[in-house]
């Protein structure tokens, strides 16, 4: 998704949609996402232009523990600075790739790890007693 820079000079908002299907074909803990909803809002400057970005999507991650799928909304704001100094985030040019950065910041703001409700205690094992012999000896080390 690549927008002209020329397209967004009289622009102060601009709102769309965009599909990441392409994106998660090697995302192994993202199984589905929708499209989704992306609002800019845009405020032109001296050989800059800051955009503060706002994502809304629904997504079907992989349960940490059984790789059943959990659903998940993820809605987050990102300010975004592009320019020619070493104080912004992207470079400033006359075709911006939005759908690399914006996906790139739905990969850091999901969840590392999610886990479906059925994945409780199912792979880990619960604390054993002592055998009675140590059972004693257990008390005496707490002190």
């Amino acid at each position: 998704m690549k927008i002209s820079l020329e397209s967004l000079k009289d622009k102060t908002s601009l709102t769309f949609t965009y599909d990441f299907q392409d994106y998660i074909k090697n995302v192994e803990d993202i199984l589905e996402i929708e499209p989704a909803k992306i609002h800019l809002k845009l405020q032109h400057e001296e050989a800059q232009l800051s955009v503060v970005l706002t994502v809304d999507v629904k997504m079907t991650l992989a349960c940490a523990k059984t790789f059943l799928p959990v659903p998940y909304h993820l809605q987050f704001t990102e300010d975004v600075i592009f320019g020619s100094n070493n104080d912004v985030d992207y470079a400033l040019s006359d075709d911006l790739d939005l759908a690399d950065i914006i996906f790139g910041y739905i990969m850091s703001e999901k969840p590392y790890v999610v886990y479906h409700p059925d994945a409780k205690e199912l792979l880990f094992e619960k604390e054993k007693s002592p055998h009675p012999a140590f059972a004693e000896l257990t008390e005496y080390l707490k002190k």
